[in-house]
This record gives structure tokens, sequence and C-alpha cells, in this order.
């Protein structure tokens, strides 16, 4: 069993098929199936279920997953120890973001990284907040931001910076004529609803909670903070989202702003990591820098 067997193995699982994790490895597809098919005789068990759409990882496949994961990390933290030992800092760390932090804060925090650290290499991987949680807790990136936390024995949530929710409408419509809108009139709009696993949603419908506003009249759910913003420019209804995303559209006057008569609907971002996990040099630099950017530089 050979460590890139176990790198080939893991990206067929995490790609769910040959094509895919062969695509994403930079390899031909028969040279995947051989490598797969090599490790299967050499175990003497099937790993993958091949029967459905999607290839399957099989109970021995579990098992070895979790082993693989647990190997290839401590190969890249023995070569990155053997680095920092020549005080240098080099390797590659994922990063999982929810898609808020992603798109609009860590491109230019990750950037001032890459400057104090060149030799680290920074792989970053979009998703929603219960997805990226997933995926810490699954040891399939080092370390996670995201927009809320829970309460998790396994993972350790640190503060990375607050952030503020408006109501979003389109610029010119009958929804938008003032600046503030009441609670009682939100909940009769047509509201534009992220998925269910969004860290959006679940800081916005606890807060509505609290007011008593439960019933929204939901007419599209979205799977991306882009593809709600482009629902409600095009008059579909209002939604809420992260004032972050939508300064662009507003200064170009493609949407408008509108507050909750008196509510304050902020939340706070977290940097989530395994509470067991030893971090690899590079991602133990990455995790202390993040935690050190000053308020302003995430703006």
């Amino acid at each position: 069993m050979e460590l890139r067997q176990l790198q080939i193995f893991c990206a067929v699982a995490e790609k769910r098929g040959f094509s895919l994790a062969a695509e994403s490895l930079g390899l031909t597809q028969p040279t995947v199936s051989f490598q797969i098919a090599a490790l299967e005789d050499e175990l003497g068990i099937k790993l993958f279920d091949r029967g459905g759409r999607t290839t399957q990882l099989t109970k021995s496949g579990e098992v070895l997953y979790r082993y693989a994961r647990e190997i290839l990390a401590l190969s890249d933290e023995a070569v990155q120890s053997i680095h920092s030992l020549k005080g240098l800092l080099w390797g590659e760390v994922t990063l999982g973001a929810s898609t808020i932090p992603g798109e609009y804060i860590l491109p230019r925090v990750l950037q001032k990284f890459r400057e104090a650290h060149p030799g680290i290499a920074l792989a970053v991987e979009i998703g929603d907040t219960a997805g990226i949680v997933r995926r810490v807790l699954d040891n399939e990136v080092d370390l996670g931001v995201v927009g809320a936390g829970e309460k998790n024995e396994k993972l350790v949530f640190t503060r990375f910076v607050r952030d503020r929710l408006v109501v979003i409408a389109p610029a010119r419509s009958e929804w938008a004529a003032d600046d503030r809108v009441t609670a009682e009139q939100l909940g009769k709009m047509p509201f534009i609803m992220r998925e269910s696993g969004s860290g959006t949603r679940a800081v916005m419908e606890r807060r509505l909670k609290e007011l008593g506003i439960e019933g929204l009249n939901v007419v599209m759910t979205f799977g991306s903070t882009e593809a709600v913003k482009r629902a409600v420019e095009s008059g579909g209804g209002v939604s809420i989202v992260s004032e972050r995303a939508v300064r662009n559209e507003v200064q170009l006057g493609l949407l408008r702003t509108m507050e909750i008569e008196g509510v304050e609907l902020g939340r706070d971002f977290f940097i989530v990591r395994r509470k067991q996990k030893v971090l690899s040099p590079a991602a133990a630099a990455l995790f202390e820098f993040l935690g050190s950017v000053s308020e302003d530089s995430r703006v």
C-alpha cells in the first residue's frame, strides 16, 4: 500500500467517481482505475460500490478512508515539520469556508497570509456552513470558517469577525418604499430563501423566531447568495443576506437594503477546527494568522 494509492483512493471517495477524481489529480481515468484495482487486490476486498449513478464506499472502504485520511495528514505533517526545522513553513493547507467568508472576506485576508508565507499553498473549498462543519469533522479540511457555531464536543469554534444581515429588495419596487420594514410587513412579502444548511438562513430564522416571525412567504429557495441576489434583482421578492455580499449591487443601484424596525440582525463568523487534531505547522500558522488579522482588514 503506497501513499499515492491512498491519495487516489481518497480522491475517488470524495469526488464519488473515477472520472472526477482523475480530473482533480491530473491523471487519466485508466490510471486511477488501475491503482484502485491494485489496492483492492492487495487488501482482498472491494472498496467501492460501482453499481449506482455515483461511486460509493463499501463498509470496508469507509474504514480504510478514515485511516487513509489520517495517514496522509501525518505524512504531510512529517514533511512540514522537517521543513520547519530549517526555518521554513512549507506545504498545503485545505481551508473550508461557507459562502460569505469564502467569497467576500477570505480572498483579501489569504493574499496577505501568502505574502507572509510564500511557501504555503492554500486550497479553499466553499460550501454551506453545515457542509463545511461536516468536512472538518471528517478530517477532509484542516480548518473551516463558517457563519454559525454549534455545540459539539469534537470541535472548537473561535470567533473570527462580526457580520451584519440586511433585508434586500429590487432598487425600484413596491417593497422598497422606505429604508425600514416592520416584522409584520416582512412576513407578507414574497421571500427568497437560502438552502437548509446555510449559516445565513440559520441565524436569520433563529432571530426572527425570537420575534415571533415563523411564517415567511417563501416563494423560491436557492443554494447560493449569488443566486438569491439575482432573483431579487429580477423582482422575484425580498431576502436577507450579508451586507458584505451586496455592496457592489447597492452602489450600482441594482438593489436596495432595508432594516427591520427594532431588530439588529448580526452574527459572528467562526474559525472551526477539530479539538483533538494536531495541526501541521502550516495549518497552525494559518490558524494563528486568521485570529490575529485586524477587523478593518477583514471588511
